[in-house]
């Protein structure tokens, strides 16, 4: 290679150099100065589509009266988002069991969601299926309810392994008072969906979240207690219940308003899990959900306050706060069958055996 074209050549990659570097510095000035992420344009698009997080009527609940009053002679479904072992022991008569990795297949390609006047979505205690119901209810789905209590309030052979062994006084006496603050505000997660449009960041995220394994992000109390400086705690209860006692390190949000863009959401941190805890676990599915959505690590405080003050929530709050034997109604469960509708040329669908409990309904 001749001197003059060494130095052409070297003129040629200095100069795309330059371009590059100037193009990057260019686009990410743009970005900086119009504040644009696809966090942010996602949150933008939930607060303008609903909002249901801070929708007043979160958490979309439905009572096991209306279900079961409904469930023949009427357009009822039920989506069972339990594991296959769990649908076996007991289930709502007619109800498929999904994975929640399998919803959005399910809702797009098996079913004509709209021709349901109500799809419920139903777990053992209420969280994992109110963190699918908020997905499916932020993608559009608005006919979709979760179950108060969720099959605990079916049956009590489910409320004895799911609410009756999780909830105690253990707390009692013992919660802090002492107020924390929240942080100063900072920048929305990153994602990386590749989209522009909010709604496509919105069903990609949907399905990225819907993957979770509940038992990763479950945690109780104890876990909190064990190692408060790894969690940001989030108590989601009005000020006045904050100030009467906390977890400890908790910091108060306020529910159905503090993630929104012009509230509190930037003053969350993304360098650790966030543990966001109400009264029974339920209305924080829903707040999980969302933040999970715009890229935060979570954590589920399983059944909330009732874990660990029961019988505060007994009898200082109203009936809803609290899980008793008053919510439980005994309704028939399903034993075995299969757990989704047998395909054609596979084997025929098992014997199943309704069990009603002794007094119940």
């Amino acid at each position: 290679m001749t001197h003059n074209r060494l130095i052409g050549y070297f003129t040629v990659i200095l100069s795309l150099t330059i371009l590059f570097v100037s193009c990057t510095q260019r686009e990410s000035e743009t970005e900086q100065i119009s504040g644009i992420n696809e966090a942010e344009i996602l949150l933008h698009y939930l607060e303008a589509n609903g909002d249901i997080v801070n929708a007043p009527e979160i958490p979309y609940f439905i009572n096991a009266e209306e279900l079961y009053n409904n469930l023949n002679g009427s357009n009822y479904h039920v989506v069972d988002v339990r594991s296959p072992r769990e649908f076996h022991r007991g289930h709502i008569e007619n109800a498929v069991n999904i994975q929640p990795e399998n919803i959005l297949d399910y809702f797009e390609n098996k079913i004509e969601p709209n021709s349901f006047e109500k799809i419920t979505i139903v777990c053992n205690n209420s969280q994992l299926s109110g963190y699918v119901t908020a997905i499916l209810r932020m993608l559009g789905y608005d006919n979709v309810f979760n179950m108060r209590f969720g099959l605990s309030a079916w049956h009590d052979d489910i409320a004895r392994r799911a609410w009756y062994a999780n909830i105690s006084d253990d707390l009692l006496g013992r919660l802090e008072t002492t107020p924390h603050p929240k942080n100063e505000p900072r920048q929305l997660p990153v994602l990386n969906t590749g989209k522009t449009d909010g709604y496509q960041i919105l069903r990609e995220r949907a399905q990225k979240v819907l993957e979770i394994n509940w038992e990763d992000v479950s945690i109780d109390y104890l876990d909190i207690l064990e190692g408060v400086e790894d969690y940001y705690v989030i108590n989601y209860w009005p000020q006045a219940l904050y100030d009467q006692g906390h977890l400890p390190g908790a910091i108060q949000y306020n529910p159905k308003k503090a993630f929104r863009s012009d509230e509190d959401i930037l003053t969350l941190p993304t360098d650790r899990p966030l543990v966001v805890y109400c009264f029974t676990g339920q209305n924080a599915a829903y707040a999980s959900a969302f933040l999970a959505l715009l890229g935060y690590d979570f954590r589920s405080l399983d059944y909330g306050a009732n874990s660990f003050i029961h019988e505060t929530m007994i009898t200082t709050q109203p009936p809803g706060r609290a899980f008793s034997e008053i919510h439980v109604k005994n309704y028939p469960l399903v034993r075995g069958g299969l757990l989704e509708p047998a395909a054609p040329g596979t084997q025929p669908q098992e014997k199943e055996e309704v069990v009603t409990a002794v007094g119940g309904c």
